[in-house]
C-alpha cells in the first residue's frame, strides 16, 4: 500500500521510466501536495511544499519537468503549472486559463484539458499560437491521448443514464473543419456510475466496479468484446475505485479505492 491516510490520496501516474509513481496527497485539512513513490525502494517522498494545492502530477511532454493543476490561494482559480523535478520554480502555463480541471499532453506544444465549469468541456490548447478549440462537452474526468493509435478517448456523460467511452472523430480533430461537428464514435459502454479506466498497450481496457476489476479486450479491433471479471478485491474491503493507472510496460497497476470501515 502506497498511501493509506484518511485525507486525499489520489491521481497516481507512472513515470515513463517506470521508476516512480507520482500522486497527490493531503498534508493537512487545507493543503494537497505532490509526492513521489519509489517503486524499488517502496518509499514516498514529498516533492512540493507550497501554500497552494497541487493535483494531477505527471511529467511534461518532453519528460524534462513536472506539470500539475494548481488550485490558487483564492481556492477558485485553477492554473496549469510546470515546475522542476524537485518541485521548485513553478511556472503558470497560459495564465489566462483559470479553470483547468484535468489535462493530458498531446505534444510539447499542445495539451487537452477538462475545462470548468459544467457542462465540463474537453478542449485542446496550443501553447505557441494561443489557439483553443472545444472537442466535446459533458465529459467525465478520464480522457487519454493514445499515442500508439493516435486517438483521443474520453468519457461521455451526455446521457446521464448511459455513460460511454468515445473516441474523437478524425474530422473533429482537424483544425480546419469543413463539416459541422460529427458525432464521436462510441468505443465502449461502462459500468453504471464509473468514470475511471485505463488502457493496456494492446488497446484493451481495465475498469473497476463494486470491488471487482474488469477487463475488456481491445474494442478498437474487437468492437463486440464484453467486460470480463479479472480480479475480485472485495475480500480486501474495497468497495469503489476512484482512479486506476497502469505502468507503461503493463506490469504494475495502481488503484485508488475506498474501503469498508472495519
Amino acid at each position: 500500500m502506497i498511501s493509506k491516510g484518511n485525507g486525499y490520496n489520489n491521481q497516481p501516474y507512472f513515470t515513463p521510466d517506470e521508476k516512480y509513481i507520482l500522486y497527490s496527497a493531503s498534508v493537512d485539512t487545507l493543503n494537497t501536495e505532490i509526492f513521489r513513490y519509489d517503486l524499488k525502494k517502496k518509499k514516498s517522498k514529498r516533492i512540493t511544499r507550497t501554500a497552494e494545492q497541487e493535483f494531477s502530477p505527471r511529467y511534461t511532454a518532453d519528460d524534462e519537468n513536472l506539470s500539475c493543476v494548481r488550485v490558487e490561494k483564492d481556492r477558485t482559480t485553477q492554473h496549469f503549472v510546470s515546475l522542476h523535478m524537485k518541485g521548485k520554480k513553478p511556472h503558470v502555463i497560459q495564465p489566462e486559463r483559470k479553470l483547468i480541471g484535468y489535462y493530458e499532453w498531446l505534444n510539447v506544444n499542445e495539451y487537452l484539458a477538462f475545462d470548468l465549469p459544467e457542462p465540463f468541456y474537453l478542449t485542446r490548447h496550443h501553447l505557441v499560437n494561443g489557439k483553443s478549440d472545444t472537442l466535446a462537452q459533458n465529459i467525465g474526468r478520464t480522457f487519454y491521448f493514445l499515442r500508439t493509435k493516435n486517438k483521443v478517448v474520453y468519457l461521455d456523460k451526455s446521457d446521464s443514464l448511459h455513460w460511454v467511452i468515445r473516441t474523437i472523430a478524425p474530422e473533429n480533430l482537424r483544425r480546419s473543419r469543413k463539416k459541422a461537428n460529427l458525432e464521436n464514435p462510441v468505443l465502449s459502454d461502462v459500468f453504471e456510475g464509473e468514470e475511471d479506466f485505463c488502457f493496456l498497450r494492446d488497446g484493451s481496457i481495465l475498469m473497476g466496479h463494486e470491488g471487482v476489476l474488469y477487463y475488456k479486450k481491445n474494442p478498437f479491433t474487437h468492437p463486440e468484446s464484453k467486460w470480463e471479471k479479472m480480479l475480485d478485491l472485495k475480500s480486501y474491503g474495497i468497495e469503489k475505485f476512484t482512479r486506476i493507472a497502469i505502468s507503461p510496460d503493463n506490469s504494475k497497476l495502481a488503484l485508488v479505492a475506498t474501503r469498508k470501515n472495519k
